[in-house]
């Protein structure tokens, strides 16, 4: 679609996501046609996503982390030189990353789950699988975590302490709209360490916004403009200080890519984290955009075939994710993910100049890495920014 078949009040302003002040090199690629190819999907049609690991896969990866562990590095450490594995289930892992990027945007890797790893092994499995995938590991600036957990701390006494600080995202079990997790990296990775059990909900689900953004094209292409407008109100949490107001558009593009950041936990809140009330409201045009993406998103998505022991890897620039609720009001859940982002040098997207920093501060080489194998930040004592949910 050609920028003049947008509205009358477009401007390549709003489309480049960035202010008229800044310099022409500052500026991403102009609104692209619609998009093509796998990675435009919608229900049923995303198929054949899941890759089983067989016997010798599973004997191959628990003989890598025995190897590792005799070491006796940090977890850190972990990478393909550390954690090694055969040629062949090494191209194996290694094309995960092609589906990733210039497939579908989901992958799932099966089977870990027979190798029996106890809760350090399978953190060290996970980073040592991840790094065949892809070569970086990002990290949580305040914490320099990488490696985080994804589970159920509702039923947990708060500390006197935290009383104000709210449990983090990855802690709830309140359901999620569909996201995307903002500058954390360009592959979200999850390991279903336990997925809860039949009834304890928890579902997950998948949304490619390349489909979303051919729809918009052709039925509301204001919503684009809206959603690339350098004006979203990102509410950011810090750990000792008031939190702070960081504009920026929630659709990016680079060579001719949509790419999708939009999170709505630092725009609205949270179910245990309230929205400062200093912070502005959204306007009635990026309450409309955030509405017409939730109903696009949710009428284009498939349930994700989740199993125990699956490694999930996503897209997170261009395919949105959301889940159910899980759990009960009197009981703690027992599901558990881990989960890291990740960004491979061989297939990672070109970024728009005047953002890269953003995009790329997760990934400041040479920043230690913790891989904690037990959760110790439910109440966000280390981290601060709330990018996620």
């Amino acid at each position: 679609m050609s920028e003049a078949s947008l509205s009358a009040k477009s401007s390549m302003d709003s489309l480049r996501g960035v202010s008229l002040a800044a310099s022409e090199a500052d500026f991403p690629d102009t609104l692209p046609p619609s998009m093509t190819g796998p990675m435009i999907w919608e229900g049923n049609e995303l198929k054949n996503y899941v890759i089983d690991l067989v016997a010798s896969d599973i004997d191959r990866i628990r003989a890598a982390v025995i190897h590792f562990k005799l070491l006796g590095l940090d977890r850190g450490s972990i990478s393909t030189s550390t954690f090694p594995l055969p040629s062949e289930l090494a191209d194996k892992l290694s094309a995960i990353s092609d589906i990733v990027h210039d497939g579908t945007g989901v992958a799932v890797l099966r089977g870990l789950d027979a190798a029996r790893l106890n809760d350090e092994e399978a953190v060290i499995a996970f980073a040592g699988v991840c790094s065949f995938v892809c070569d970086l590991r990002a990290t949580d600036s305040y914490a320099n975590q990488t490696l985080s957990h994804v589970r159920d701390a509702t039923h947990e006494k708060v500390p006197i302490w935290a009383k104000d600080i709210g449990l983090a995202g990855s802690k709830i079990t309140a359901a999620m709209d569909f996201h995307s997790d903002r500058f954390s990296g360009d592959v979200l990775a999850l390991h279903v360490r336990n997925d809860g059990g039949p009834g304890d909900g928890g579902e997950q689900y998948f949304a490619s916004f390349w489909k979303i953004y051919n729809t918009l094209l052709e039925t509301e292409p204001e919503v684009l403009e809206t959603l690339a407008a350098c004006d979203w109100p990102f509410e950011l949490k810090q750990k000792d200080s008031a939190p702070y107001l960081e504009l920026g558009p929630a659709l990016f593009f680079s060579k001719g890519r949509p790419m999708i950041q939009l999170v709505k936990a630092p725009l609205l809140g949270s179910p245990r984290i309230a929205r400062d009330p200093s912070m502005p409201a959204l306007s009635d045009k990026q309450t409309h955009a955030l509405a017409v993406v939730e109903d696009l998103a949710r009428r284009f998505s498939a349930k994700l075939d989740r199993k125990q022991g699956d490694i999930q890897f996503v897209n997170n620039h261009s395919i949105m994710h959301a889940r159910s609720a899980y759990g009960a009001d009197n009981k703690r859940s027992d599901r558990h993910l881990l989960r890291m982002f990740l960004r491979d040098r061989k297939n990672a997207w070109d970024k728009p100049a005047r953002w890269c920093n953003n995009f790329d501060d997760p990934f400041t080489p040479g920043r230690h890495q913790e891989l904690p194998v037990i959760d110790t930040d439910p109440w966000r004592l280390i981290s601060g920014r709330e990018s996620h949910g």
